[in-house]
C-alpha cells in the first residue's frame, strides 16, 4: 500500500521520487561514525560538531534527492523513518512523514498468498530440518517476527508509546482504497500543498523497483493496479478464523490505536 500511495503521489507533476530509498541507511553510516570515531571526540567543540554533522547531513540529503529528481518535492519512501523520526526532524523540523497501515491479518494472508503463488522458489526459513515454516501458524508466527513485518510493526508500537506518531500522517490502506479523492485531499493538506486532481482509475506507474533482487524475495511487490478499488477481506480464507482472531487478540494495541473494529 506504500507503493500505491507513492505512485499516487508521484502522477502529481510536482513530485518526484518514491522508490524504496537507502538515503537513510546512507545516514546511518554518517551517524555511526559521528557518534563513535574518535576524529569528532577530539575536533573543535561539542556544539561545533554536532551543527556541522547535522548540516553534512542535510547536503547529503539535497545533494541525493536532486540525483533522483529535479521536481519541487522529494517522496523519500523507508520503514525506517517512522522510528528515526526524531533524526529527521532534528535535521528538517518541517519534514512530513506519511504511515500507511493496514490490517495485520491482511498483510499476513497476503504473505500467505504470495508464498503459495512461489512453491518453486525457496523461503530460507523453510528448512525441513527444523520443521518451523510448515504450517499456516508457524508462517504467520515467522512474518510476525521477522523483516518486513516484524520489525515495522515494532516500530509503529514504540511510535504510539513515545506519542512520536502524533506528528505523523497515519492513512489506513483500506480507507485510501475506498475514498481515494477523500483520503488524498487529507494528505496534501497534511504535506501543505495544494490538491492534485487525478483520476483514480488510471494511477500510473511511476515507480521502477527491481523486486527479483529484493531482499524480501516473493513478498516484494510493487507493481500497482491503475485501478484504486477497495481491498477484500480474505484472510480467514488463507489464514483460517482461528489464526485471525489470535492475531487480532495477539496485537490488540494496533487495531485500538488505528480505529481497527
Amino acid at each position: 500500500m506504500t507503493t500505491l500511495m507513492c505512485n499516487i503521489l508521484a502522477n502529481d507533476e510536482r513530485i518526484g521520487g518514491g522508490e524504496t530509498s537507502p538515503m537513510l541507511e546512507y545516514l546511518y553510516g554518517a551517524r555511526s561514525n559521528y557518534s563513535t570515531v574518535p576524529e569528532v571526540k577530539s575536533a573543535l567543540t561539542d556544539d561545533l560538531m554536532h551543527q556541522s554533522f547535522l548540516n553534512f547531513c542535510r547536503q547529503g540529503m539535497a545533494g541525493y534527492s536532486d540525483a533522483i529528481t529535479k521536481k519541487d518535492i522529494y517522496l523519500d519512501k523507508s520503514r525506517g523513518w517512522v522510528h528515526y523520526s526524531g533524526f529527521l526532524h532534528e535535521l528538517y523540523p518541517e519534514a512530513k512523514i506519511i504511515v500507511m497501515v493496514r490490517d495485520i491479518r491482511s498483510v499476513l494472508s497476503s504473505l500467505e498468498k504470495k508464498w503459495r503463488q512461489n512453491p518453486s522458489i525457496l523461503d530460507n526459513r523453510d528448512n525441513p530440518a527444523q520443521q518451523q515454516f510448515i504450517t499456516i501458524d508457524q508462517r504467520v508466527n515467522h512474518w510476525l517476527s521477522d523483516p518486513p513485518l516484524g520489525i515495522s510493526l515494532k516500530r509503529l508500537y514504540n511510535a504510539v508509546q513515545t506519542k512520536t506518531i502524533d506528528k505523523m500522517l497515519v492513512i489506513k490502506a483500506e480507507d485510501l482504497c475506498k475514498n481515494p479523492q477523500s483520503v488524498m485531499k487529507r494528505v496534501y493538506e497534511y504535506i501543505e500543498e495544494p490538491y492534485c486532481e487525478l483520476d483514480y482509475n488510471n494511477i500510473k506507474q511511476m515507480t521502477v523497483e527491481n523486486d527479483r533482487i529484493s531482499d524480501f524475495g516473493i513478498y516484494g511487490d510493487h507493481t500497482i493496479r491503475p485501478k484504486v478499488e477497495p481491498l477484500k477481506k480474505d484472510w480467514d480464507e488463507y489464514l483460517n478464523s482461528a489464526i485471525s482472531n489470535n492475531v487480532r487478540a495477539n496485537n490488540q494495541w494496533f487495531y485500538e490505536a488505528f480505529n481497527y473494529f
